[in-house]
This record gives C-alpha cells, structure tokens and sequence, in this order.
C-alpha cells in the first residue's frame, strides 16, 4: 500500500475544508468584527447572552479601541475589573458605570467607565455597602429605572463632579462607554429572559443617580432620549426617590417623554442649547408619575450582607458633560451639567488536523 506525504495529506484536508465553506454558519452573536476595519454604531450589535465577544470595539480607530472588555466572570470580579457589561435586573440585583480610575471626571472618562454592581457574580466591580443612601426601582409598561442618591465615590467619581449622562450613542455613535453593553432579566415584555437593552441612559453624577432601560419593543414614544444631557435626573427621569433613606420598589406610570410640555393648551418641545449657565430656568417643571403597590425596605435588608448570584454564565452614548452645571429650576437637578470568516474556521482546522497527521507520520 502506497504512503502518502504529509503534504498530500494537508491538500487534501484544505480542500475539504474549503469545499465545505458554504456549510458553516456561525449565529450572529458568535461574529466578531474584523479588528482591521471600522466599527458600527454601538446600537447595532446584538447578542444573546452570555455568548459575547472579549471585545465589542476592538478597532483602533477614533475614540478606540475600547480599554475594557465585555466577557465578565469570577475571575474578572474585583476592585481592578474593566467590565463593560452590566446589568439592571431589580432593585437588589443593579449596576451602575463608574470611573475606571480614583477621583475620575465624567467628562474625562466617559469612553472608558466601568461597571459597579451592588451583587456579586456579574464579574464586575462591587459597590461598597452604605454607598447608596436613598433609592426606587419603577417597573412601568415601556421601561425600568432606578434612581436615587448615593457617596459618589464609591464608583470612584471625584466628590465635587456635576457628572454627566452615559449611553449608547454619542457623536460618532460609539457609545459612552466604548463597547459597553447592558442586559436586564425585568424588561417589561420579555418575560423574565435575560435580554440586551438597545435603548438606555444613566446619570451620575452631583450625588444622585439614576438609570433607565427601555423595553427593546416599544419605540414610540422614546422614553430613553439621548438628548438632554444638560438637565440631568430631575427632568430625564423624575422620580420621589431623591430623598435621603428611601427605599422601594414599585410599579410606576409612565412618565411624560423629556422635553414636552404643555403651554396655552400646546404641547411644546423644547430644545437644548449647547450650554446652559447656573439659575437657568425651563418653560416646565416635571411631573413625577405616580406609583403604586410599592415595597418598602432598609438599607441593610438590601445591601448590609452581599449575597452571590450568578444570572446564568457570565459571559466572555449620548455624552458625558465634563463641567456640567447643574440647573436651579426649584428641583435639584441630579447630576448633570446644564464576522468571523468561515476561511478562518478551515484554516484552524487544517492546522489542527496537519500537527495529527505530522505526528503519526514521525
């Protein structure tokens, strides 16, 4: 019986790894982008959870590459974690971007913010007990939010910042931060499933907090604008939580959308300016929603002893306004400043398979 070469042996298997190209098909959460080309907008990828890429921003073009990574698990847990995937899951179970650095602006880092979570298992920084000192979680028909006051510095975030507004637009549509993503199991029409959020905002900043995921099937109206930057909590999300010691959970209406109001009977838009200087007033003052069938809690029942959950197998903006002013409009304004190709996959296999066949060769 004849013996073939081990070269022989590698035409062969390239050519069937080649010829059966055309029968591999990766799921679209499984295709990383080709870290030589330019990225799309934030908003455009999609995963499902916990299949995601080390990195969603690879590319080392404008703002990138993204500093942190998205693939979060125990061994990425800690005080040093670049995690860029979060959660907003429940009012014990929630996270919150933070500086990656002591004492950090917003308006510094808002491309590279990080993930503090209040549990543990999300692979992610921990926000340290006795950090939030009032906070509600609405559950409405369209979105959840949390919101509420808190020691900024337990994300890191220098005491005296305005702070700004995260999320995932941003002039060049990158997002705030670079690749960040977040997933939430409490949307309102997902039944329970952890999903990716596509529209959101967070606030921090001024010693309030507050963050808003809008369910991925309703897009009209936008409840989740990225647009109003400069007027921080009160008026993007406004809320009875921002008062020291309150803690609830509670089913909420909707809210109006930022920026309408009524005048004369007409329902008016109002249109940020690039700036607003401190004792500016709006046309409107916001109405809070009402809320019903509220619990009621202590600090320490949610967040005196950190408990471990993992919501399944981890895996692995808008703008933040660096000098922001808040707005003396009667309310504090919290916070804020007036594919992998399949030639890829035949090329490994070939490999592979060649280092077996030069093995039984010798």
């Amino acid at each position: 019986m004849a013996r073939f070469s081990s070269a022989f042996w590698l035409n062969i298997l390239l050519a069937v790894c080649v010829a059966g190209q055309s029968t591999v098909t990766l799921p679209p959460e499984s295709i990383i982008p080709d870290p030589t080309g330019a990225p799309l907008p934030l908003t455009q990828y999609t995963y499902q959870y916990p299949n995601l890429p080390e990195q969603v921003n690879p590319f080392p073009v404008g703002r990138g590459p993204q500093s942190g990574y998205n693939v979060c698990n125990s061994t990425t847990e800690g005080p040093d974690s670049r995690c860029q995937t979060m959660f907003i899951n429940s009012i014990q179970d929630f996270c919150l971007w933070g500086s990656p650095i002591a004492n950090g602006l917003i308006g510094n880092v808002e491309a590279s913010v990080v993930a503090y979570c209040t549990e543990h298992g999300h692979g992610t920084r921990i926000i340290p007990e006795g950090t939030i000192t009032s906070l509600q979680f609405m559950r409405t028909s369209a979105y959840i939010q949390v919101v509420g006051q808190f020691n900024q510095t337990g994300v890191s975030l220098d005491p005296t910042d305005y702070g700004g507004e995260l999320d995932p637009h941003g002039a060049d549509l990158a997002g705030n931060p670079l690749g960040g993503l977040v997933f939430s199991s409490s949307l309102p029409t997902t039944n329970g499933k952890i999903t990716q959020v596509g529209n959101w905002n967070l606030f921090v900043g001024s010693g309030f907090f507050c963050f808003k995921a809008c369910d991925n099937s309703i897009t009209s109206p936008n409840y989740c604008q990225n647009i109003y930057d400069l007027i921080g909590c009160t008026y993007n999300m406004p809320s009875s939580a921002y008062t020291e010691n309150i803690f609830e959970d509670c089913q909420g209406d909707l809210q109006e959308p930022a920026g309408l109001y009524v005048e004369n009977g007409t329902t008016m838009t109002w249109k940020q300016p690039a700036s607003l200087t401190p004792g500016s007033t709006l046309p409107w003052q916001p109405t809070i929603p009402a809320s019903s069938s509220c619990t009621t809690y202590s600090s320490a029942q949610l967040f005196g002893t950190p408990t471990a959950t993992v919501t399944g197998k981890p895996g692995s903006s808008g703008s933040g306004s660096s000098g922001s002013l808040p707005l003396s409009t009667g309310t504090k304004s919290g916070a804020i400043s007036i594919s992998v190709p399949t030639t890829a996959i035949g090329a490994v296999i070939a490999s592979f398979l060649f280092g077996v066949f030069l093995v039984g060769a010798n």
